[in-house]
């Protein structure tokens, strides 16, 4: 009997042990999860106070039209991108690009990206861009590619008949009994004064007007020269315009433009003629003499590269003082008429997208190697 109660208590001290330690257990396992549950709060708070942060921070960066500041290159990565004035679908289209244009992104917003083209922030749709491994150019390498051009797509939907000085060197006439400007139907025109803007001319073949063609392929070269590190400024963007011959050159004088060109595509009297042909002030000119050699290295440079690219026909260059444009510019000038609207080839030909491109590489070309010729004979 007492070894049975022996046993008895021994088991029940047994019992009593493991009710112990099972409590133990059960204690110290609620203490791990409250201290796990403390941590993990806490670290949920420390991260909710981190992205705060990482916003607010976020926030600090981005400038006063709330983009975020960056500076590298990007490339297009499609045809027909365009950079617009505003990052906004229904602003003014700045220029389009094709794929594989290389820019300057100064920002990133909210689906748009800020780039710099010609010193003028501009936006194009971040998913047409991608990013690039071309370096930021130094302030250096800048100073030594940004040639400034300033082309002149000619005319405009509405001509003016009023009359200004063919030469910044003529006497402005007084204004006539009525009140308005002799117009180049009367004596005016033989003292030095020619209309601000004649109509241009119209495709014999397909009826495309001349101010629409010369605007198109502008903007291909405006495009390309951008692609080449030059500085480009345009006369207009736009055909609804009222801007006279003078006043034009007077703006690329205001630009500080290294060269003056003039895209036209005219008629002809001999519906026969055709091909591409230059125009420069000659060298008893008043006012642009002294650039005469310039004037015409530009000229034939640019005749040389795009007849080679488009396979016109060379008509050479023409040297006249009758030129409005060619008088009143401070820089080496010339008028280049990329064809003849009366002659059916050429009339067909600028109308095509890809003769207009091939027109403005070629001149892009001819602008290289002008600049290449007087860098080695100064």
């Amino acid at each position: 009997m007492k070894l049975f109660r022996k046993q008895q208590l021994n088991k029940g001290q047994r019992h009593y042990a493991i009710l112990k330690i099972g409590a133990c257990h059960r204690i110290i396992s609620a203490m791990l999860i409250l201290m796990l549950l403390l941590t993990g709060c806490g670290a949920k708070q420390e991260t909710a106070t981190t992205q705060s942060t990482t916003e607010e921070e976020d926030e600090s960066l981005l400038d006063d039209d709330g983009f975020r500041t960056i500076r590298d290159y990007i490339v297009t990565v499609q045809d027909n991108v365009t950079v617009r004035r505003e990052p906004a679908e229904n602003s003014e289209v700045y220029v389009t690009l094709d794929k594989g244009v290389e820019l300057k992104r100064t920002g990133v917003g909210d689906q748009w990206t800020r780039v710099l083209i010609n010193g003028t922030p501009l936006y194009v749709r971040s998913q047409y861009v991608e990013e690039t491994d071309i370096k930021w150019a130094t302030e250096t390498d800048t100073k030594q590619v940004n040639r400034v051009i300033y082309i002149d797509p000619a005319r405009q939907i509405t001509e003016n008949r009023e009359t200004e000085p063919v030469s910044p060197d003529i006497e402005t006439p007084e204004f006539m009994s009525n009140g308005q400007y002799a117009t180049a139907t009367t004596a005016a025109e033989k003292a030095g004064m020619k209309p601000k803007m004649t109509t241009g001319a119209i495709g014999v073949s397909t009826g495309n007007f001349e101010y629409e063609v010369t605007l198109a392929v502008a903007n291909y070269l405006n495009a390309e020269l951008v692609k080449r590190g030059y500085t480009v400024y345009l006369s207009r963007t736009s055909s609804s315009v009222d801007i006279s011959n003078a006043k034009r050159a007077e703006m690329a004088n205001a630009a500080s433009a290294d060269v003056f060109i003039k895209l036209e595509a005219p008629q002809a009297n001999d519906p026969s003629a055709s091909g591409i042909l230059g125009f420069i002030a000659t060298s008893a000119n008043s006012h642009t003499g002294m650039l005469y050699q310039n004037n015409y290295e530009l000229c034939y440079d640019i005749l040389k590269t795009t007849c080679e690219d488009t396979g016109a026909s060379r008509m050479g260059i023409y040297e006249t003082d009758n030129l409005t444009s060619l008088n009143y510019c401070d820089m080496p000038a010339t008028v280049i008429s990329m064809g003849f609207l009366s002659n059916e080839s050429d009339d067909e030909a600028l109308a095509s997208e890809e003769y207009r491109k091939k027109l403005a590489i070629g001149i892009a070309k001819g602008i290289d190697l002008y600049f290449e010729n007087i860098e080695k004979n100064p």
